[in-house]
């Protein structure tokens, strides 16, 4: 093998470690992307919750001054409350799930997603299901598609290419 090849394949190596760097580092880039957007989500329902909190006891007062009975008019108000709690517990749930944890069913325990049962009592957990965001998970698609990372010579180019303008590497769809 001469000098030039030993290069090339060197440089092959080198390419290939540089995107799987790239590709390591953009991954959980964005799992923490997520997580401070899940976070931020949960804040702004929380805030809508309190809100909500808030009118219903303005409406429950005035319905009291005026006699009136205040148990039917609010079960719809509940209801907003309970979608947003659900919604809230979906987003923590799939924040833990990226740090790749979870939550026992039975005590509540924060144990490692991959356990088939919990360490702290014992009880078989269900797989994790975690509900895609379709608006974020075409976001997340799109973001994806950005960029490709030659593994030959480490080049960075746009999604759409289907060939290394430096190395000519052919790029899998």
């Amino acid at each position: 093998m001469d000098f030039k090849d030993k290069v090339t394949e060197i440089s092959k190596k080198a390419g290939k470690v540089a995107a799987d760097t790239y590709n390591t580092v953009a991954d959980k880039s964005g799992k923490l992307f997520e997580d401070a957007k899940s976070r931020i989500s949960i804040s702004d329902m929380e805030k809508e919750i309190t809100k909500i909190y808030e009118s219903m006891g303005m409406t429950i007062y005035e319905k009291y001054q005026e006699g009136k009975d205040v148990g039917k008019d609010f079960s719809k108000e509940c209801k907003k409350i309970d979608k947003l709690n659900k919604d809230i517990n979906e987003l923590n749930k799939k924040i833990l799930f990226n740090k790749g944890l979870r939550v026992c069913e039975k005590c509540e325990e924060t144990i490692s997603v991959n356990a088939t049962f919990c360490p702290n009592c014992g009880q078989k957990q269900k797989p994790v299901k975690i509900k895609d965001d379709k608006k974020s998970t075409k976001a997340q698609k799109e973001e994806v598609l950005k960029e490709r990372v030659c593994p030959q010579c480490g080049k960075i180019e746009p999604p759409e290419t289907r060939f290394c303008t430096k190395c000519g590497y052919k790029f899998e769809k």
